[in-house]
Parts: structure tokens; C-alpha cells; sequence
């Protein structure tokens, strides 16, 4: 008697599932950290920027010139804030692709649980056959030597 579990099929599209979703997690982490990284440099950016304009005031330039790096400054800052907004709105997919990792993965322990214990049960019943199987041919081995006169008291 061999142990088939009905639901292997469903047990390795659960597999299949949860490494897809691993994946999507991985790469929605990754697009994270490079959302982050694009945040820094433009606030780095911004910082020099806004070092040079106090450099160009502190060297006596032109006001069209201040006005220039006034108006630079400002384009940095908002790309400062679309770059903030973006890195946000990663996080908030990499959070969601991490739960759908978690879920992919509870859905899969799920099948193996039952499929544990449906191999316990089929253990322990074939075990059982194996006892009855054993008395039954303890019994008529005993039947045996009663019937051939060879009754043994062991």
C-alpha cells in the first residue's frame, strides 16, 4: 500500500506560487533600494546646488545669475520631493509583494500540514494492517500445529 497525497498537484502549484512570489518581492525590494538611492543623490545634488548659489552670492555675481541658480535650486528641491514621493510609493509595493510572499507561504504550509498528517494516518494504518496481518498468521500457524498434533505451549 503506497502513500499518494491527492493534493500534490495543488502542493507544487502552491510551490510554484510562492516562488513567484518571492521574486516579485525580491525585485519590488531591489526597485526600493534603487528609489532610495535615486532620493539621496537628488537630495545631494540639492545640497551642492544650494552651496554653490551661496558661493556664486558670496563672489559678488550678477542677480541674473543668483536668479539662475535660485530657479535650479528650486527644480532640484522638486525633483527632491518626486524623488521622496517615488521612493514611497516603493515601499509601499515592496511591503505589498512582502505580505503576498507571507501569504504564498502560509498557503503552502497549509498543504504540507495535510499532507503530514494524511501520511501519519496512512503510517499508522498500514502499521495496523501489518499487526492484524501478523496475528492473522500467528493464528493460523497456531491452527496449523493444533491440527498436526503438534500442540507447543509457549
Amino acid at each position: 500500500m503506497t502513500f499518494r497525497f491527492r493534493a500534490a498537484a495543488a502542493l507544487d502549484i502552491r510551490r510554484t506560487q510562492e516562488d513567484a512570489a518571492r521574486l516579485a518581492s525580491a525585485k519590488a525590494d531591489t526597485e526600493l533600494e534603487r528609489a532610495r538611492q535615486r532620493t539621496a543623490d537628488a537630495r545631494a545634488e540639492a545640497r551642492q546646488d544650494g552651496q554653490r548659489l551661496v558661493d556664486v552670492q558670496l563672489a559678488g555675481a550678477e542677480s541674473w545669475r543668483v536668479q539662475w541658480h535660485r530657479a535650479w535650486i528650486d527644480r532640484q528641491r522638486r525633483e527632491v520631493t518626486v524623488r521622496a514621493r517615488e521612493a514611497d510609493v516603493r515601499a509601499a509595493e515592496a511591503a505589498q509583494a512582502q505580505q503576498a510572499a507571507r501569504e504564498a507561504v502560509k498557503r503552502r504550509r497549509v498543504l504540507e500540514r495535510l499532507r503530514d498528517r494524511a501520511l501519519r494516518k496512512h503510517r499508522r494504518a498500514a502499521d495496523q494492517q501489518h499487526v492484524r496481518e501478523m496475528n492473522e498468521l500467528a493464528t493460523l500457524r497456531f491452527v496449523a500445529q493444533i491440527a498436526e498434533g503438534e500442540h507447543r505451549a509457549d
